[in-house]
């Protein structure tokens, strides 16, 4: 088994009481907007759960036309609290591809990267970006904001297009989607951090936090004022 890697910022931190306008102002921070089209890649963030779900869609794009290339990114990242699995996220997203009906279609993997900027550093190092144009993102739903602004500082000239995947929970009837995320413990916890991470990784500089800056300062007054009015 690999070393465990801990995070910076806990998955799901302790987070506050939140009302309808803190929870609309992190929707519309964290969450970037569905929008399926067609491109020149599919560039697959790397996830340990839902790779059967992450090739469906991969087989979606493919059947309808709407993309010919695609690069699955992910490697082992063995997280303090993840599942531990021995085979690169990628490859197991992969193996759910019938890769024989798509003979014609680009289909690459990568297998090193163990978080967001890094399958997008390891992915530059498999294809060239040079001719791409518009690129469709296909990230975990409430960490697509992030995901889309990593893939801006280092393809500022590129059209981006988002799919967003949504997270299972305990609680089936509400998965960690820009609809449902509030509705639990652990999504309200989960997008909290999120918030924290596009903080802390946006003013470090590992993507354009200007774009965000005003919906961060958003979360931080409302935060600051509901604190207040309990004390």
């Amino acid at each position: 088994m690999s070393e465990e890697l801990q995070r910076e910022i806990s998955k799901v931190p302790e987070c506050p009481d939140m009302d309808n306008e803190l929870i609309s102002a992190l929707t519309d921070l964290c969450f970037q907007e569905e929008s399926i089209t067609g491109s020149d890649l599919l560039f697959v963030f790397g996830s340990n759960v839902q790779h059967r779900e992450i090739a469906d869609i991969i087989k979606y794009m493919l059947d309808n036309e709407l993309v010919d290339q695609v690069l699955i990114t992910g490697g082992i990242a063995n997280y303090n609290g993840s599942f531990y699995k021995k085979q690169a996220e990628s490859e197991q997203i992969k193996s759910f591809i019938p890769l024989e009906k798509y003979k014609d279609k680009r289909i690459y993997t990568e297998n090193k990267s163990k978080n967001i900027i890094e399958n997008i550093i390891e992915a530059k190092k498999i294809i060239s970006f040079k001719n791409i144009r518009s690129m469709t993102f296909l990230a975990h739903s409430y960490a697509s904001t992030r995901a889309a602004l990593s893939l801006k500082k280092y393809f500022p000239e590129i059209e981006l297009h988002c799919i967003p995947l949504p997270l299972p929970t305990d609680f089936l009837k509400y998965p960690i989607s820009r609809q449902m995320w509030s509705k639990t413990e652990y999504g309200r916890g989960l997008i909290w951090g999120e918030y924290l991470r596009l903080l802390t990784y946006g003013e470090r500089g590992d993507f354009p936090i200007e774009e965000i800056r005003e919906a961060l300062d958003h979360v931080k007054v409302l935060t600051e004022q509901k604190s207040l009015s309990v004390a």
